[in-house]
């Protein structure tokens, strides 16, 4: 302690030292310079600064004028006039109020030769008169340089002295405005003398006497300099330059002498202010040990106190700053506080991580108990189901012909028993986690196909509006399974609605990994990276609350009334996502609903990887057929008809696109099925290009402006020919009539 003290006391002497110390010096410094030499600088200071400023006000009102003639030059009205095209410009825009208004003398406007168009001079207050021939040619000798130049933004500013007077002249290039690199039309040149009233104004905005001298205005190279005149008066001589720099003119301005008595006045200020900083520097030192020494041991006392009473993990730290011994304590007591801090957030996220673990255990006892139930039921229930399939088959094959009224309500029967087989599988595949049987299909097939099921009545009164906004869209999916999400996500969100609404379903692409600016979408953040199919569907009903976000995907877990829901669904739908190398995630939109995000990964076009075809497959069957349609509904609808029958249908927007994936692909075409009015390259040009390869498939057109070709090239390029609107049995004979003929199509011409 006896340390501390010392040290602190050292402190204090060297504050009183250096505090008198500065006092001191202030006023021998203020005595000396101050009263002493100051006033000379003083005086040239001012000298400089009047004369920069005078000269300042002047090149403003010349920048005012440049402006001024800028604006005039620029307008496509000047352009016109100097072109021979706008007679009444000059007569319509320089009159005597507007030149007066804008305090300008003189105005002449040149061609682009340099001969002059118009002139145009203010007499007195209410005359307009031509300029006289004299001062009409050097404003002509100021405009060659200006004509001359490359730049049309080029503006020349100078002042002359004509008639002993001082002109403001400015040269301005006409040309139309937003044009570069070009000559200038022609040039306006505008000039406003600096006359008597000029001046008066002048000498109000400086503020003191003010005239012009034009008699020996260079002073040897001097821009400024004093004259007295007697003792009480300066004269100061700006000097005035042109545009090259010579003397013109000197402004002339009126400077008080009384800084002499300014000075004596200063020296008693001096005085005293060598007092006040003696009293300012008692009262200083107090201050200072208060703030440095006795305030922080307040603060020190304070803190501890706190701690003492509240214990170390729920209080701050203590505050004290500095780089003495004060701080050494504060900064070994904060040390401890957060030793002790860190030792007892160890412990709490070890408690964190016990109940998490054990979460998991009761969660992961619930799956087990779950999967032996279904495991136990599926038997039985899988033979009924295969019984019922059994008995509708025979039904519907003993039908004389599928006319009958029956035969419908039997496919329907047939499709939902294989609805119900996949939510048997679902419910076995939560339990033992069974890998999902992959094929390669259409999103969008699959989801018209879910829409025309859930339509039926498990939406209720949902009105389903879908936006397809991509052409490729191929997964490698377990067909069952990833039908029972999506039919859970449309029954969740039409039941989020009270089964009247609309839901929105989106099917976009996503490229991951994202860009750092872009916003990681909800459940989006552990995939990987690659090209990603992105379905979203929403609804607008109230969303899901806050506290239940991060509790949705539980199982077991559900916000329904009793006996309306069981909590498995979104559960073991995240489950088949996951199992598929994608992702689910939600979201409250801003203007309210719930939006659910799904994920998956593009198809990889892999050969162990089957397509999926229409139960009987049909002609098609394992056929390559290219679809070229720049309409998105008809690519869609009919190429879902076409996958049915069994084609493998590749779809492209536009001819370019289809060529592209024509020869790009490697595949090995059977047909091409394509429209005639597209962007890039329409059905023809795509024809040709085909047909100028090695054995190229048949091409049909489907189209309805086939009467637009000339004849000679639809019976060269195509195979067949179909004109829109198109029945889907006509289509279907003509292709199993290609496929017939493939042997013998049309010669290339």
């Amino acid at each position: 302690m006896i340390r501390i003290a010392m040290k602190l006391q050292h402190k204090a002497w060297a504050l009183v030292l250096v505090v008198v110390g500065l006092c001191a010096s202030s006023a021998m410094l203020g005595a000396r310079y101050f009263v002493g030499d100051s006033f000379k600088h003083l005086e040239a200071d001012r000298a400089a600064r009047e004369g920069e400023r005078a000269r300042r006000v002047l090149n403003q009102q010349l920048q005012s004028l440049s402006a001024t003639a800028r604006d005039y030059a620029f307008w496509s009205d000047a352009v016109d006039y100097v072109q021979g095209k706008d007679a009444g410009f000059m007569s319509d825009n320089f009159d005597v109020e507007n030149m007066g208004y804008l305090r300008i003398a003189e105005v002449v406007v040149f061609d682009a030769q340099g001969k002059v168009l118009a002139t145009v001079a203010r007499r007195g207050e209410g005359e307009l008169a031509s300029v006289l021939p004299e001062r009409v040619a050097p404003l002509a000798e100021l405009a060659a340089p200006v004509l001359a130049s490359s730049n049309p933004k080029d503006a020349l500013q100078t002042l002359r002295v004509t008639d002993d007077q001082l002109d403001l002249v400015v040269v301005a290039a006409v040309h139309l405005p937003g044009l570069e690199g070009q000559k200038p039309q022609g040039a306006i040149a505008m000039v406003r003398r600096f006359e008597e009233r000029e001046l008066a104004g002048f000498a109000e905005v400086l503020m003191m006497p003010t005239r012009l001298s034009f008699a020996n205005p260079g002073h040897d190279g001097q821009d400024v300099h004093v004259e007295p005149v007697d003792d009480t008066l300066d004269e100061l001589h700006a000097v005035l330059r042109d545009h090259l720099g010579r003397p013109v003119a000197e402004l002339v301005l009126g400077l008080d002498r009384r800084l002499q008595q300014q000075g004596e006045a200063l020296a008693w200020s001096g005085m005293g202010l060598a007092a006040v900083a003696g009293l300012l520097a008692s009262a200083l030192l107090v201050l200072l040990l208060d703030h440095l020494m006795l305030q922080r041991l307040q603060r020190l006392h304070a803190d501890l106190k706190g701690i003492t009473e509240h214990g170390p993990s729920a209080s701050g730290l203590v505050r004290v700053q500095g780089d003495d011994e004060l701080a050494q304590l504060a900064n070994g007591v904060n040390g401890l506080l957060l030793r002790v801090r860190h030792d007892a957030e160890v412990q709490r996220s070890a408690h964190e991580r016990q109940e998490a673990l054990q979460m998991q255990l009761m969660q992961s006892q619930k799956t087990e108990a779950l999967g032996r139930l279904t495991g136990g039921i599926a038997h039985d229930f899988n033979n009924s189901l295969a019984a019922i399939t059994g008995w509708v088959r025979l039904a519907v094959e003993d039908l004389p012909d599928t006319q009958h009224p029956s035969h419908e309500a039997l496919q329907q029967a047939l499709k939902a028993t294989r609805y119900a087989d996949g939510l048997m599988r679902q419910l076995l595949a939560f339990g033992r986690q069974t890998p999902p049987k992959l094929r390669r299909l259409h999103w969008t097939n699959l989801i018209e196909e879910t829409r025309q099921m859930v339509g039926s009545g498990l939406t209720r009164d949902c009105e389903l509006v879908v936006d397809y906004r991509v052409d490729d869209d191929e997964v490698d999916a377990d067909p069952t399974q990833l039908q029972q999400v999506l039919v859970n996500l449309l029954i969740n969100a039409a039941d989020a609605m009270q089964g009247k609404g609309r839901i929105e379903l989106t099917l976009d692409a996503l490229d991951l990994p994202l860009s750092p600016a872009q916003a990681v979408p909800p459940g989006a953040a552990g995939l990987e990276p690659g090209h990603y199919l992105v379905l979203t569907v929403r609804d607008h009903g109230a969303g899901v609350a806050p506290e239940h976000l991060d509790r949705v995907f539980e199982p077991f877990f559900t916000t329904k009334a009793k006996g309306r829901g069981t909590g498995l669904g979104l559960s073991v739908a995240q489950g088949i996502v996951v199992r598929h190398h994608g992702g689910l995630g939600l979201r409250n939109e801003t203007d309210g609903g719930a939006c659910f995000h799904l994920y998956l990964p593009a198809s990889r076009r892999d050969a162990t990887v089957d397509p999926v075809t229409a139960p009987g497959g049909g002609p098609g069957l394992g056929r390559q057929l290219l679809f070229v349609d720049d309409d998105q509904l008809v690519r869609h609808a009919w190429s879902a008809l076409l996958e049915r029958k069994g084609w493998n249908v590749t779809r492209s927007r536009d001819g370019e696109e289809g060529w592209a994936q024509f020869v790009q692909t490697g595949k090995r075409w059977d047909v091409v099925l394509t429209d005639q009015s597209m962007p890039r390259l329409d059905g023809v040009g795509l024809a040709q290009r085909i047909r100028a390869t090695t054995s190229p498939p048949p091409i049909v057109l489907m189209s309805g402006h086939v009467n637009e070709i000339a004849p000679e090239l639809v019976t060269s390029l195509f195979a067949a020919v179909l004109h829109k609107p198109v029945d889907a049995a006509e289509l279907q004979r003509v292709l199993q009539d290609v496929l017939a003929g493939v042997g013998a199509t049309p010669a290339a011409d």
